[in-house]
Parts: C-alpha cells; sequence; structure tokens
C-alpha cells in the first residue's frame, strides 16, 4: 500500500508521508518508517486525527533513531 502511494506521489510530483484508510468503525494510517520498515496505527472513528498525526510524527522520530 505504502508503494502504491509513493508511485501516486511521484506522478503527481511529491513525496507521499502518510497513506491514510478510512472505514466504518475507524481509520488506519500507514507511513515509511526508514528504508525497511513501515509503521501501521489503527485508531477508531472517535480519535482525534490532529492529536494523533502528532503523536505519529513524535514517535517516528524516536523509531528512526532505533531503527538506524
Amino acid at each position: 500500500m505504502l508503494s502504491l502511494g509513493e508511485r501516486i506521489g511521484i506522478e503527481l510530483a511529491g513525496a507521499v508521508e502518510h497513506i491514510f484508510v478510512e472505514g466504518k468503525k475507524g481509520f488506519g494510517i500507514l507511513t515509511g518508517c526508514g528504508e525497511d520498515a513501515v509503521f501501521l496505527v489503527l485508531a477508531s472513528e472517535s480519535a482525534k486525527q490532529g492529536v494523533l498525526m502528532l503523536e505519529i510524527k513524535l514517535v517516528l522520530q524516536e523509531l528512526k533513531l532505533v531503527l538506524n
């Protein structure tokens, strides 16, 4: 899924940071985490997306340090 998002980003002349998938009971956010890893967050529909995106950004910074 992330690979497909990256190809879409190339076609649109930009980089893809997140893939957002929304369902009836919640949503998932898929983000690249280094060269060989992805980070998937699943959340209920009641989650506040802005706060969640901020937390994802902070966690990714820490994960990238550990994975590199």
